[in-house]
């Protein structure tokens, strides 16, 4: 596996620095490189895309931390069912969710026509737009489905075995509910907080699938743009296209390591609150 994976990696690398002899390229140059920095389209459309896996990621972080405290107690009868059946979208791909989400919210779909029938809406196309629309709502509602749940398991597990006490300290010292959570709770599930966004954030900025089949043409996201490209199968512009999928692979591992560096500087960032 890690054969094919760097061999890849390496074949990358050299062709984005322009040497592709198939085509009778054969020199190294950092052109490819500048040229994608000095382009305004690409910095657009790379800032854009920015935005987007950052919001998605911080809105699943914050949903994924209330629901984990309401589902924290594993005894309580009304929680625990919930939290067994937010367990099932972290199980299913991504595509279900495209699927359902095509079925369900399309100005053609399951609810556009029960409003229709009821008299809510006069016609399909009186539905809002919510799926393929410039705000790019459908692929943040699939991400939310998918990764809310995902923060909720990571956390859950993380508050179950947290020790109480720290709880009952906190309260006979005479810290207020919201002090408890922001001196003793938070701290204590920064980590697997930070960890969860950096997932969340690396798979957002970098997948394809999603984007393509939920998003808006007008406001085209990263992947799908350098998709575009090379499946256009103008074999010269191969170096150009490996110079931004390495961009976007950089930046993504840069940008970890940067929020990995200021978690360090967040209450138990350095040893998790103990």
């Amino acid at each position: 596996m890690l054969f094919f994976f760097f061999s890849a990696l390496a074949k990358s690398l050299i062709t984005s620095f322009g040497y592709y002899p198939l085509m009778g390229m054969e020199k190294f140059s950092l052109h490819y490189y500048t040229d994608a920095l000095n382009n305004k389209v690409f910095l657009k459309i790379f800032f854009r895309t920015f935005i987007f896996a950052l919001f998605s990621a911080v809105m699943a972080c914050f949903f994924g931390v209330v629901l984990a405290f309401l589902f924290k107690k594993n005894d309580n009868t009304f929680t625990k069912p919930f939290f067994k059946l937010a367990q099932l979208p972290v199980m299913l791909p991504h595509i279900f969710i495209v699927l359902a989400l095509l079925q369900l919210l399309s100005q053609t779909g399951l609810v556009s026509s029960l409003l229709t029938k009821i008299g809510i809406i006069h016609s399909y196309n009186s539905f809002p737009l919510l799926l393929n629309d410039q705000w790019q709502i459908g692929i943040i509602l699939t991400y939310l489905w998918k990764e809310v749940p995902f923060v909720i398991v990571s956390l859950v597990l993380v508050l179950r075995q947290m020790d109480n006490r720290y709880r009952i300290v906190s309260e006979n010292l005479g810290a207020t509910k919201w002090q408890t959570f922001w001196r003793v709770s938070l701290p204590l599930l920064m980590p697997a907080i930070v960890n969860a966004f950096i997932i969340n954030f690396s798979f957002n900025f970098g997948a394809y699938e999603v984007l393509y089949l939920l998003g808006n043409q007008t406001k085209e996201l990263l992947p799908v743009y350098i998709y575009d490209l090379y499946v256009q199968g103008d074999y010269t512009q191969l170096p150009m296209i490996m110079s931004l999928n390495l961009i976007l692979s950089v930046f993504s591992i840069a940008f970890a390591g940067i929020v990995l560096w200021l978690s360090k500087h967040l209450p138990g960032g350095h040893t998790g609150g103990i």
